[in-house]
């Protein structure tokens, strides 16, 4: 049997698709989203905590279903919320349901950090219309739309 060196092998043509477009435009949007609320004066968005701003909702969530949901350790979530209680943004507060359980939300300064995000990506969105047009845009999102309700059912 013959042993193939790593130089005798040629390496397949690298193609150009859709996920690298998907891609980059979704880093650019999270770069772009990103510093605008860090310049506001929200830099916990800039840092690895403010992943966890998109999975607490305007009502709460368990601490331990956070970690779930987020998809990080027990330990992780612990360390970042306690920097997130530190920046004023979430609170602690006991479950009524279960006294050994905390519950996570949003401050006022939570809440109006999340106000801010919407008009943030409001604005984004609306530099896009404005380089892609109305109607582009609006099959965009129908077009994204449907991709995404098509992966959710696949998950089922």
């Amino acid at each position: 049997m013959k042993v193939v060196t790593a130089s005798e092998v040629t390496a397949p043509e690298l193609i150009d698709h859709i996920g690298w477009d998907l891609w980059r435009v979704t880093e650019g949007w999270k770069r772009r989203f990103t510093a605008d609320m860090v310049a506001l004066g929200y830099g916990w968005f800039g840092e690895a905590r403010g992943a966890l701003v998109q999975h607490i909702g305007r009502h709460g969530i368990a601490q331990t279903a956070l970690a779930a949901k987020a998809g990080m350790s027990k330990q992780a979530v612990q360390q970042h919320l306690d920097d997130l209680v530190r920046d004023g943004a979430v609170e602690r507060v006991p479950d009524p349901d279960d006294a050994r359980r905390k519950i996570i939300r949003f401050t006022p300064l939570g809440l109006e950090a999340l106000t801010v995000s919407n008009d943030v990506k409001r604005n984004i969105e609306d530099e896009y219309r404005h380089l892609i047009g109305d109607e582009a845009m609006q099959r965009l999102i129908e077009a994204l739309r449907a991709i995404s309700a098509h992966q959710n059912d696949e998950r089922k």
